[in-house]
Parts: C-alpha cells; structure tokens; sequence
C-alpha cells in the first residue's frame, strides 16, 4: 500500500496519542504550578520575622564631619543651625580604644582591652559625654587595619546605646610606613 509521508505522520500521531491516554492527556502544563510556588516563597520571605532576621542589625553611617579651615566657612556654618562644636573619635585597635575630642583644650583617654567591661565603661563615658555636649550626635570611629569586624561592630552597637545618631567610619592615615623591630 503507497501512502503519503501525510498518512504515514497522521498515523504514527494516532498511534502515540492511544498510547498515552488520548491526544489531550500526554501534555501537562507547569506554568501555573510554577507561578504559585513563586507567590508561595516570595510571600514567605517577605513576611518572615524570625530570630535570624531579627539578630541583624543596621547602622546609620553618615560621612565624616567637615574641618573648617576658613573664615568663610564658619561664616556660613554659623548661618546653618546643625553646627558641630565638638569633633569626637573613637579609636579602635586589636587591645585598646581610644577616645578623643576637640572641646575645652582636648580630652584624651585609653581603654585597655576589647572585653564587655572596656566595652560597658566606653558606653558609659560616651553616655556621659553626650549628656554634657547634647547638641552632637556625631561620632567618628577609625579602626586599625588588624581589627576584627566582630571588635568594630561592638563598638558600633554601643555607641548606639549611647544616644549617638551620627556614626561615621573613618580610616587612619598610612603617609608613613609602620616598621617593626
């Protein structure tokens, strides 16, 4: 029998189709078992309040204060009403901190060690110096090099704590070389 290559696709079409359960069963459609899963996770996460998103925590940094060199400068800070009277940073190193700033002839301590005591007595001397100076809320803190982001975020927490709105990292100056004996 000479059929055409038309009969001969028709027929092994036919063939397949009752192998399968008819013409329509053989195919199944994912897209919508697709979108519903996406709705699903996406409305999972967006709505998840768990312990592991609520130990995450975010820092307002802000830049550096400006340093006025000029006369014209403090002219126009003087205009504005956000004046920063008072420059404060918080160095923090492997086995120290030290804090400083430029009111009443300077002020400059050290804290030694990076443990939960040093860390409740920079709270403290923050706290203290933010109720004597209320009008900043700005703070600088210039890590070293070989401190752990663990030390940083410490401190970063506990200045926090300490009422401090304005919390800018800063880096320290490498003009000269550090040599070790």
């Amino acid at each position: 029998m000479a059929s055409s290559y038309f009969h001969r696709t028709r027929l092994r079409r036919a063939e397949r189709g009752t192998g399968m359960g008819g013409a329509e069963g053989g195919h199944l459609n994912l897209v919508p078992l697709v979108d519903i899963l996406t709705s699903i996770v996406f409305f999972s996460l967006l709505t998840y309040t768990g312990t592991a998103l609520a130990a995450l925590t975010s820092f307002d940094l802000v830049l550096p204060p400006v340093v006025v060199t000029s006369p014209d400068q403090v002219k126009q800070l003087k205009s504005e009403k956000d004046v920063l009277n008072l420059l404060l940073a918080v160095r923090v190193a492997n086995d120290h901190l030290e804090i400083e700033h430029s009111a009443e002839g300077g002020f400059h301590t050290r804290i030694d060690s990076l443990n939960g005591r040093a860390l409740d007595s920079l709270q403290a001397l923050m706290t203290e110096l933010r109720s004597r100076y209320p009008q900043n809320r700005d703070v600088v803190v210039i890590p070293s090099d070989d401190v752990s982001y663990d030390d940083i975020v410490r401190v970063l927490e506990r200045l926090k704590k300490a009422r401090f709105s304005g919390i800018a990292l800063g880096t320290k100056s490498r003009a000269t070389p550090v040599t070790t004996p």
